[in-house]
């Protein structure tokens, strides 16, 4: 391999990791909910709050967040939570795909199906599927780990550019077309700096991640 085709597939691998390591953090501060053990080992999680502070408005609103986080918080986290994507009562942001792009707000719509069918490409399957949608935010994000986590293995593959075609599709079929609705429905009804910060960083992140793997596919196949 020349030293040029080395120096880009390091720099590749670096950029896979780091992008599998922000879906896995943004899929923990989408948990249902979290609990005060997790939000305090974020908050001691150096390595996460050097990350956070670099990465624009949500990345310092949430590194501000942790560093203040106190153990009364905790509560009005989990409530807020419930309030925002849970229940009881109406849902101030529902966490799934089809909400936002159907014409009736109907869950099991055909993004849903849409979503599922890519699953199924890669051998995966939802455990309760046709009991829940297939489109929640938390498996969209499960589904990003998993390719980023392949794409790593396959780095020297020629599956590799196949790979990074199928997250490309993703997030411009799928994440980046509703994930804004979602977050900005958050950021105008939440009082709460966790889960504004986290709202601003995964919208951020979705555009940023689409274009950075655009370019890196391009790169790839230039080599």
């Amino acid at each position: 391999m020349s030293t040029t085709k080395v120096r880009l597939h390091t720099e590749l691998e670096i950029f896979l990791q780091s992008r599998k390591n922000f879906y896995q953090l943004l899929q923990l501060l989408f948990s249902d909910p979290l609990h005060g053990e997790t939000l305090m080992q974020i908050k001691q999680n150096h390595t996460i709050q050097e990350l956070l502070e670099e990465i624009h408005e949500g990345g310092k609103i949430l590194h501000r967040y942790f560093e203040h986080l106190s153990e009364g918080q905790i509560n009005q986290e989990r409530d807020e939570y419930n309030r925002l994507f849970v229940g009881p009562g109406p849902l101030v942001a529902p966490a799934w795909e089809s909400y936002y792009r159907s014409k009736e707000q109907l869950l099991f719509d055909n993004c849903n199906y849409e979503v599922r069918k890519q699953y199924h490409q890669f051998g995966l399957q939802n455990v309760r599927e046709n009991n829940e949608p297939d489109d929640h935010l938390l498996l969209e994000l499960e589904f990003m780990i998993y390719l980023a986590e392949l794409s790593i293995k396959k780095i020297e593959s020629i599956e590799l550019v196949d790979l990074l075609s199928s997250q490309i599709s993703i997030l411009e079929n799928h994440l980046s077309v509703w994930i804004p609705y979602f977050c900005k429905r958050i950021i105008e009804n939440t009082h709460s700096q966790l889960y504004l910060g986290t709202a601003i960083l995964l919208e951020d992140f979705i555009g940023f991640d689409l274009q950075s793997l655009t370019e890196e596919k391009e790169a790839l196949i230039n080599v």
